[in-house]
């Protein structure tokens, strides 16, 4: 097996991907385990990202310049992706956009483009036409066959990029991680592993701001059962969620419980103690520069008026009011970023909420924090 090495229209095509940055979020941050800006990519090797939404593909393009070395990658996509009309099917823009769409579906350059960069069709569960294949016995050989092709693209000299929950995560945080990289592992000899973690801060900017966590390689062994090697891929994956202003800031409103009054100077107060604790305790959770620095006022303040916007909280000057509403859980998770923004923000410090809640009972709550009883 011999890597097949990046060249010139590849890294081009990539980096016309990651033009779209602007588009889609305010800023990226990047951070990494070591002194290194790197992430090791030994041939063959298998790169390991939770998903979270379509914005993943711009957030790919912005990896890869990171790895090291830089291989050819293989990309297991939705199937639709790599089928005319995608963009008019999935937006459905109306205006100039869908003009603009309907223009670029026609010159059929994006499965043209994917397809050069790696990205390889698969079907998904109750989506695609698996439905039909599962009614005519089908689906089994189908799923059997794509993993085949994903083999053999890695025995040809690409490493493979894998979202190991097949599907967006809903919640915030990460869904049931599927058997992908037991079976890959179980193909591959010598495969070696490593992961990034994307988290979202849809709240503190007026667009999203991405934050990437990159981790370090780590072996699966050849005799470890499939269940254990899916917690592991998702422990490796939820521990390195980023601590943000805008996931920080919902778990404390969250932790209130029920309609409060609270100062805005009172929750800088606690997100600043909040940092301080957690840097001193567990140096092992990544933090925002924004929180490291201290340095997050006015992004309070677009968080506070977005949640006012949908109707969370009260905000007038100082004080901030929640609302009974913030507290209820929907009965279906499967858009919580739209039904409960706040809730969804703060399920992406799921690996982290025992850490987060030992923090919590050592803080208390400062007078002039007025709860409805």
């Amino acid at each position: 097996m011999k890597p097949k090495k990046h060249t010139i229209p590849y890294d081009f095509l990539i980096k016309l991907v990651s033009l779209a940055k602007g588009l889609v979020f305010h800023s990226i941050e990047e951070n990494f385990p070591e002194t290194k800006e790197e992430l090791e990519a030994p041939y063959p090797s298998a790169l390991l990202c939770n998903h979270v939404s379509e914005a993943d593909v711009v957030s790919l393009s912005m990896v890869y310049p990171r790895l090291n070395p830089k291989i050819k990658m293989i990309i297991p996509a939705r199937e639709d992706i790599l089928l005319p009309g995608f963009l008019q099917k999935e937006f459905r823009a109306k205006g100039i956009m869908k003009w603009i769409f309907k223009f670029i579906d026609a010159t059929n350059i994006i499965p043209i483009l994917l397809r050069y960069i790696g990205a390889v069709p698969i079907k998904r569960p109750f989506r695609d036409n698996a439905r039909e294949l599962i009614k005519k016995g089908e689906l089994r050989d189908k799923v059997d066959s794509e993993w085949t092709d994903m083999v053999t693209h890695i025995r040809k000299g690409r490493n493979l990029f894998m979202f190991p929950e097949g599907t967006y995560n809903h919640d915030g945080f990460l869904n049931q991680v599927k058997r992908g990289a037991y079976h890959i592992k179980s193909k591959i000899d010598k495969l070696h592993f490593n992961s990034f973690t994307l988290t979202y801060d849809h709240l503190s900017y007026q667009k999203t701001k991405l934050y990437i966590k990159y981790g370090k390689p780590f072996e699966i062994p050849n005799e470890m059962p499939a269940d254990q090697v899916v917690k592991l891929v998702a422990e490796t994956l939820g521990k390195h969620y980023t601590v943000t202003i805008g996931n920080l800031t919902s778990f404390l409103l969250l932790k209130l419980e029920k309609e409060t009054k609270i100062k805005k100077q009172q929750i800088i107060q606690l997100l600043s103690q909040f940092k301080s604790h957690i840097e001193n305790q567990f140096p092992e959770i990544t933090i925002a520069s924004e929180l490291r620095k201290e340095t997050f006022v006015s992004q309070l303040e677009i968080l506070f008026a977005k949640l006012k916007k949908v109707n969370l909280i009260d905000w007038e000057g100082e004080i901030i009011r929640t609302k009974e509403v913030l507290y209820h859980i929907p009965k279906s998770l499967h858009n919580l970023k739209k039904s409960n923004i706040v809730l969804y923000h703060k399920n992406q410090l799921t690996a982290h909420f025992a850490k987060l809640e030992s923090i919590w009972n050592q803080i208390p709550l400062e007078k002039g924090i007025e709860v409805k009883t």
